[in-house]
């Protein structure tokens, strides 16, 4: 299951850093670094959410699997908000919404690449 979840994570660094940078030569008001950077980020950072919450799955006592939960969740929470604050202060306050929406819609797509392999685990739990 965690092979699976690895290979899954990387096509989808691989398929989103296609799509920025398809999205950059047609506009070039989209940041390529900047999402670029947060696309790789946000990658590492389900990669730990899973083996943290995949951890609290094997624990005996239920309540490590709803403190792994949340801590994988404010994890991810303020790693997306300070990557954000660090963008908007570098450009000066100038920033292009579309590239906040998009680094927005990468957090869905790594996040919902971590709950379906984690509900499988947890089905397997049971």
């Amino acid at each position: 299951m965690r092979r699976s979840f690895f290979l899954s994570v990387l096509i989808a660094v691989i398929v989103l850093a296609g799509l920025i940078y398809f999205l950059h030569q047609q506009n070039q008001a989209f940041d390529f670094w900047a999402l670029l950077i947060g696309d790789v980020l946000l990658a590492a950072v389900s990669v730990v959410s899973f083996s943290i919450i995949s951890r609290g799955l094997a624990h005996e006592n239920p309540n490590a699997l709803i403190r792994a939960k949340y801590t994988g969740a404010l994890l991810k929470f303020f790693v997306c908000i300070g990557l954000l604050l660090i963008y908007v202060f570098i450009n000066g306050r100038v920033v292009y919404k579309p590239s906040i929406f998009l680094f927005l819609g990468m957090y869905i797509v790594y996040s919902a690449l971590e709950a379906v392999p984690l509900s499988k685990l947890a089905k397997k739990a049971q």
